[in-house]
């Protein structure tokens, strides 16, 4: 995606109102949207761990971490941030197995197989 700063901004910005949305099918696609075209992997990494928040719909925030994992795989690279959170989240009865899955995500293709 090729925008100049003020088109990202408002895309952005766009995106985030619709995250934060009470209809989970509009959150969960700008959510996917951002994940999918954004060009900053840490700005992005920061509203994943903010879309956890108790405030989300689960169905966002069950994405959100999913997303991590769809990270890792598009920017070959997470946070140590990213990772530290989907390990606190594996001993959560409905996050948890999502997180399983995002940290096997996140090995695979950051190459940090441990």
């Amino acid at each position: 995606m090729n925008l100049d700063e003020a088109e990202l901004s408002s895309w952005r910005a766009g995106l985030l109102a619709d995250i934060a949305s009470s209809e989970s099918g509009r959150s969960t696609r700008a959510l996917l949207s951002l994940t999918y075209d954004d060009p900053d992997r840490i700005w992005l990494e920061k509203v994943l761990l903010d879309c956890l928040g108790q405030e989300f719909d689960p169905q966002v925030r069950a994405l959100a971490v999913t997303c991590m994992g769809h990270v890792g795989r598009i920017h070959g690279a997470v946070s140590a941030n990213i990772v530290a959170k989907l390990e606190e989240l594996l001993g959560d009865p409905v996050l948890g197995p999502r997180a399983e899955d995002a940290l096997g995500d996140i090995r695979y293709f950051t190459g940090k197989n441990e």
